[in-house]
């Protein structure tokens, strides 16, 4: 074999060493059933978001709400002070109102249960907030129709229903009036914000 030979022999091998799967035909054989798994994979997931899709739309909106609402009261951790700053409301009227009771239902026991846990705030009282979610997810799919649709005036009426349910239960149970005071008005307050200006825009991109 003269130099040329050598020459393009060594680059062929080199070539293999660099290139993974061309080291040996072992190599090669794993690499292509590797691809070939992506590639049934990739087809697997492209037909079930085909099919799928308004499923898999509820599914991660409801999870993503259901996130929102456990962070949104992380700061309960920290301030002791009870005031109604949360998102577990918005979840659940929206998810509601665009998927159904079930839905909602799901956003805000979930949601709320996550925050209570995470804040180390869940006592027997908490079930008084679940009771005020049960009739807010309840409620709203009427409500929504009611007020024409109008995500907004929805939203601040069954957080008044909300807030009128849970407050009798928690001075009941022991909670000092003026806290609880101060979380309705907190509350009230932070969901007319929260419903005027984000629960539009969000109801808009589900559609």
């Amino acid at each position: 074999m003269g130099f040329d030979g050598r020459k393009k022999e060594d680059a062929v091998s080199w070539a293999r060493s660099r290139v993974r799967g061309l080291e040996n035909p072992s190599s090669l054989l794993q690499l292509l059933f590797e691809k070939r798994a992506a590639a049934v994979f990739m087809v697997a997931l492209f037909v079930l978001m085909f099919f799928f899709w308004s499923q898999l739309k509820v599914l991660a909106v409801m999870a993503f709400f259901i996130a929102l609402g456990a962070v949104s009261m992380l700061y309960n951790r920290w301030v002791r002070v009870s005031l109604g700053f949360e998102l577990v409301m918005l979840g659940l009227v929206i998810t509601a109102v665009a998927f159904g009771r079930l839905a909602g239902l799901v956003v805000g026991f979930t949601g709320l249960f996550l925050a209570e846990v995470l804040s180390g705030r869940f006592t027997h009282s908490t079930f008084v907030s679940f009771i005020g979610l049960a009739v807010v997810g309840l409620a709203a799919p009427n409500a929504f129709g009611i007020l024409e649709g109008n995500i907004t005036l929805t939203g601040i009426l069954l957080t008044v229903i909300y807030d009128a349910v849970i407050a009798p239960g928690y001075v009941i149970l022991g909670s000092n009036p003026g806290r609880t005071g101060l979380f309705v008005v907190t509350h009230l307050a932070f969901n007319a914000w929260v419903f005027s200006f984000a629960a539009p825009l969000i109801l808009r991109l589900l559609d």
